[in-house]
């Protein structure tokens, strides 16, 4: 049975198909773990400052 995309032309929703690949996601996945990984020192004071700055504002 052909997908809705091909039986319609719809070209959002082919982009849609292809964006939710799990191939594609994984890929994105894989890209944006090797991004946090050479920015780890900066990413972990980040995180830090950040639950700090939420704890003592009273937020909590």
């Amino acid at each position: 049975m052909a997908d809705r995309a091909e039986r319609t032309g719809d070209a959002v929703g082919a982009w849609r198909e292809r964006s939710t690949d799990p191939a594609a996601v994984t890929a994105v996945m894989a890209v944006a773990a090797v991004c946090a990984a050479l920015y780890s020192p900066a990413l972990t004071w980040a995180v830090t400052g950040g639950l700090a700055g939420f704890s003592l504002s009273g937020s909590v």
